[in-house]
């Protein structure tokens, strides 16, 4: 398992932490660093996959000599992750800078880090395309408690997805942030609502019709307290509620706070009446190293076949683009797709009582691919399409169902293509 290798290998890690201080960068790279990304799959003997000193072209120093980045690690031919490391000894605050220019400068690469090997801070482009935010979306370290190495193992060699890891620090960026902006404004016990948000308030829904001056907002603050007091209650009260009643008809202790998490738009459809959408619904999103290891199988499989090397039509850009194989982790199933999540291959639900694997398929032609001893189960709302697995050793017994899946995905936007030139024709065309 990808995640104990990481376990065991921080261990190694931090043990090596004494002999190594004072020995400067490079020993902290090949004593520190280098063994992190070998637990992560990748190979550090191969200088075509991971680049020491990679000479990049976009800066020259002072002196005439060009800069080269510390580490960069390629996949397909194309450097991927820039890695920017720094002595055990010194701190990680100020040297984003470096990093950031590397990373701006190379339109492939979608992951920086920078590291000292015992602290990793990962960045990416939550903003403007190819451009690295200046905050990082996650910080390991692993001298502490809480090591987050379960987010270190997305960026294994296996599992890696440019765009799911985007995907991935943009939810975490913006979930932050509009945290702290709902904590700050609605955690009232030693204040009252501050005045932009009283102000919304106000004129939501045309509440208040006069002029906000000083004097409305000073005689609407207790009223607006009171209200969002008597509103978070309420709701707190129904959480309270539903927790003891499901609790109550399971027998078992009440959900944790993450199952109380609201589902995603995307999976409420008609899943009420889905006794597994409801199940799977219930938890939190939280992607498990079961759903990457899945994903890792399903990319094995794209990558060793010719539809590595094919494209795929993209209407907002009306032409074909390069296939990139990511995923997309929603509280009623784990999702496959290539570009966009719409352009689903898989959708599998493998954390549940009943784990299954859905496909963007006909079912005509998927019923004469399902292995022998694999039976299929009746459709949900997420997958007309699906054949029951018990692990994820399943899947890779399912690759004609997956390679399947692949071609009806990519013939559906070629069908989409033929249809955008349909409509670029005359009316009445003249022969």
């Amino acid at each position: 398992m990808t995640l104990e290798r990481i376990k065991v290998v921080a261990e190694q890690i931090l043990s090596r932490i004494p002999a190594v201080r004072g020995k400067g960068e490079q020993a902290t790279k090949q004593s520190l660093v280098l063994p992190m990304l070998d637990a992560l799959g990748y190979d550090i003997w191969n200088p075509a996959e991971v680049c020491p000193e990679y000479d990049a072209d976009f800066a020259i120093k002072k002196a005439g000599q060009k800069e080269k980045v510390d580490i960069a690690i390629f996949q397909n031919g194309v450097p991927r992750i820039y890695i920017e490391t720094k002595s055990v000894d010194d701190t990680l605050d100020g040297h984003e800078g470096q990093l950031c220019r590397y990373f701006n400068a190379t339109r492939s690469v979608t992951l920086g880090i920078l590291s000292n090997g015992v602290e990793w801070r990962f960045f990416t482009d939550t903003g403007d395309p190819n451009i690295m935010d200046l905050q990082p979306f996650h910080t390991s370290r692993l001298d502490a408690v809480d090591q987050g190495l379960d987010v270190i193992v997305r960026f294994a060699k296996q599992f890696f997805s440019a765009e799911a890891i985007r995907d991935y620090a943009t939810e975490l960026r913006y979930t932050a942030q509009i945290a702290g902006f709902l904590r700050q404004e609605l955690d009232l016990k030693d204040r009252e609502p501050g005045e932009y948000f009283l102000r919304w308030i106000l004129k939501a829904d045309r509440m208040y019709s006069g002029v906000v001056n000083a004097n409305v907002l000073d005689r609407f603050r207790p009223i607006a307290k009171d209200a969002l007091t008597q509103v978070i209650r309420e709701i707190v009260r129904r959480s309270i509620n539903a927790m003891e009643k499901e609790a109550a008809q399971t027998g078992s202790s009440p959900p944790t706070q993450q199952a109380m998490s609201p589902a995603d738009p995307e999976d409420s459809l008609d899943a009420a009446s889905d006794d597994e959408s409801r199940e799977s619904s219930r938890r939190g999103i939280e992607t498990t190293e079961r759903e990457l290891t899945a994903f890792g199988i399903v990319k094995s499989q794209f990558e060793r076949s010719s539809f590595a090397a094919a494209t795929i039509y993209d209407s907002s850009v009306r032409k074909g683009v390069p296939l990139n194989l990511s995923y997309k982790d929603t509280t009623a199933y784990f999702g496959i797709f290539f570009n966009k999540p719409s352009w689903w291959i898989m959708r599998m639900n493998i954390e549940g009582r009943k784990r299954w694997a859905g496909f963007n398929i006909d079912e005509r032609v998927g019923e004469s691919l399902i292995p022998e001893g694999m039976t299929r189960m009746e459709p949900c709302a997420f997958a007309s399409f699906r054949v029951q697995i018990n692990t994820c050793e399943d899947i890779d017994r399912l690759h004609r169902l997956i390679f399947a899946a692949f071609e009806k995905t990519i013939a559906d936007r070629d069908k989409s293509n033929d249809s955008d030139d349909s409509d670029d024709m005359p009316e009445n065309p003249v022969a």
